[in-house]
């Protein structure tokens, strides 16, 4: 069919385009700006030009950051605009108070309907006072005194995260942390609170663009709920009595930042790829001596490049110069109250029965234990890093796998078919206990230059045979399923059963040392040459792959993850072999495409 004429010009276009794409505009949004056509207009373009193909992959909280940021840095708000901005600051502000122990408002307030209403009222009334404030200096925080954020601090931060404050002005420091004890929300708060009462400058380097937006999102909410002013642009400016201070918000690409000047955090440094290379070029960002340098995260593997800085032996190698009797003391007793070492850097290393122990009541230790293998356990909550030279799988490897949903033209998950006709194979894994299973959706490489993609991942929790074989089914409805491998060892048995009614195909895997050697050396062989690719965001499935040890089964070698009641993130990396299987071991495309009835050529 012959492509549409457009009435407008390329600029116009492709201005329309990125503020669809990029910056999380409505059609109708769009369609009220000067020189924009109808929102019927629009929508075609967005057909012709494939738009949709280029948007973002969005869980909840990250897109309630985007569309806060969105909002916050929009200029001449409507009511309606207020409106959207108050209910998403709420939400996010839930948020922490569900998933993390940024919950001050709870403190505050209390828990009852009164309680909020009351607290809905303060918050409508601050909003109303600041807005004509708002509107003759943009970001004017010149009302907020060192009091008001001193009250709020005692409100908001549970006791860790006070010892964490109380710690603040060392040149360096390296916090190692168990998941989900409120870290994110944290060091926003910490950095808000500097820049409000000292005026030195923030920037924030995460794994991803969109984890650098929920700390923005934290802070804008945060300002929003509690003091009533509105905060936008980007990077954020600050206005006070006179004195501007700013908060940048980086990705990994530090290259972006190195104009930027002023306190750095670095979240997940674990986590990080080319870590050494990051380093080098975010530190120049905190030369100056006033300055200082934070690294938060939870630990990965000894390999990452990142340990040597956290043990000390960088500074041994460089500093030292291999000094023998140069040595930091890196365990837990030795660090768990924090320590100054003696390269300079405060350390922390903190535990999950520290935190609660502390007065954490975000966390039951006893579910956790019984929801985890011991290995996990350690690794997730204890602090205890894993030594991959007995992991069958590389990080380095699979740090080297990690891609950009975002930049996946043909996959959008909007869409009713998220990949459209292209097929698709699904690996399914019960755990072993507690009804718990993954599944996940990968993409099927069709030439040689194809990946495996992990295009969508569900953690089926506390579900029956039934609910989850429905659940798997909607998948088929969504993708053009040609593959679903099932662990039938167990418990996976029933549900297979009952796949086989709407899937005859599915291909029952049966585990034994044969089997998982196989699966492990397919996997091997997929990951070493470079063919999948899962989101930066989804660093758990690394995770999950680096827990796969070697084990001697008779005179075998099979592999194990050591797991007795294995659940969420650890079942990902075998539920990702249970599809990848359906390829040939020797990786030939052409009898894939064959298998599905696509022509060779």
């Amino acid at each position: 069919m012959k492509p549409r004429t457009p009435r407008y010009t390329p600029e116009i276009i492709k201005t329309a385009r990125d503020h669809y794409v990029f910056g999380g505009l409505t059609f109708d949004e769009i369609a009220e700006m000067d020189s924009m056509p109808s929102a019927r207009s629009l929508r075609r373009w967005a057909d012709d030009g494939s738009w949709n193909e280029l948007c973002p992959s969005l869980n909840a909280e990250t897109a309630i950051a985007r569309r806060i940021v969105l909002l916050a840095d929009r200029e001449n708000k409507s009511a309606a605009d207020y409106k959207e901005l108050d209910f998403l600051t709420k939400q996010q502000c839930a948020l922490n108070q569900s998933r993390l122990p940024s919950a001050g408002i709870t403190k505050k307030y209390g828990n009852t309907p009164a309680a909020a209403t009351a607290q809905n009222e303060q918050t409508s009334e601050r909003t109303s006072k600041n807005k004509k404030r708002q509107k003759k200096i943009k970001n004017d925080v010149s009302s907020i005194t060192k009091e008001m954020l001193d009250t709020l601090k005692d409100n908001l931060l549970y006791p860790h995260q006070l010892h964490w404050f109380e710690h603040q002005d060392y040149r360096s420091r390296f916090i190692l942390k168990p998941r989900q004890i409120g870290a994110t929300f944290y060091f926003a708060f910490e950095a808000f609170y500097d820049a409000i009462v000292n005026g030195r400058n923030k920037i924030f380097i995460s794994a991803s663009r969109d984890q650098a937006e929920i700390f923005k999102a934290n802070i804008i909410a945060l300002c929003r709920e509690q003091f009533g002013i509105e905060l936008s642009g980007s990077p954020l400016t600050m206005r006070n009595k006179g004195k501007t201070t700013t908060l940048y918000f980086k990705s990994t690409n530090a290259r972006t930042a190195q104009s930027a000047s002023g306190d750095l955090y670095i979240d997940e440094v674990f986590w990080i790829p080319k870590f050494k290379e990051l380093r080098g070029l975010a530190q120049a960002m905190a030369t100056h001596k006033d300055f200082r340098i934070t690294y938060f995260s939870t630990p990965s593997v000894t390999s990452h490049e990142a340990y040597d800085l956290w043990n000390g032996r960088w500074y041994r190698k460089t500093k030292a110069c291999n000094d023998p009797e140069f040595a930091i003391d890196v365990s837990h007793k030795t660090l768990k109250d924090g320590r100054l070492c003696e390269d300079g850097i405060w350390r922390q290393k903190l535990n999950v029965y520290d935190v609660v122990k502390q007065g954490f009541d975000r966390i039951d230790i006893s579910i956790l234990e019984n929801e985890y293998s011991t290995e996990e356990f350690n690794n997730l909550f204890m602090c205890k890093f894993i030594d991959d030279a007995h992991s069958a799988f590389s990080l380095k490897q699979l740090m080297a796998c990690v891609g950009n949903s975002k930049k996946w033209p043909d996959f959008d998950p909007t869409w009713s078919r998220p990949y459209a006709m292209k097929p698709v194979v699904i690996g399914f894994d019960p755990a072993r206990t507690r009804d718990i299973a993954s599944v996940v959706v990968l993409s099927l490489p069709l030439g040689p230059d194809d990946k495996f993609r992990l295009l969508e991942s569900l953690n089926l929790s506390g579900n029956d045979f039934e609910t989850m074989a429905s659940e798997i089914k909607e998948l088929t409805l969504k993708y053009h399923v040609v593959h679903i491998g099932v662990d039938t060892t167990g418990m996976g048995l029933g549900v297979f059963e009952l796949i086989q009614k709407f899937f005859p195909l599915a291909m029952p895997i049966h585990y034994n040392p044969h089997n998982k050697n196989k699966m492990v050396i397919k996997a091997l062989n997929v990951i070493g040459k470079g063919r999948f690719e899962f989101d930066e965001g989804s660093v758990m499935v690394a995770s999950s792959f680096i827990n796969i040890r070697k084990k001697v089964v008779g005179d075998q070698i099979s592999y194990a993850t050591n797991r007795t009641a294995a659940t969420g993130h650890a079942d990902i990396a075998w539920a990702i072999m249970h599809a990848m299987i359906y390829e040939p071991l020797s990786g030939d495309c052409s009898s894939t495409r064959t298998s599905i009835g696509l022509d060779a050529a």
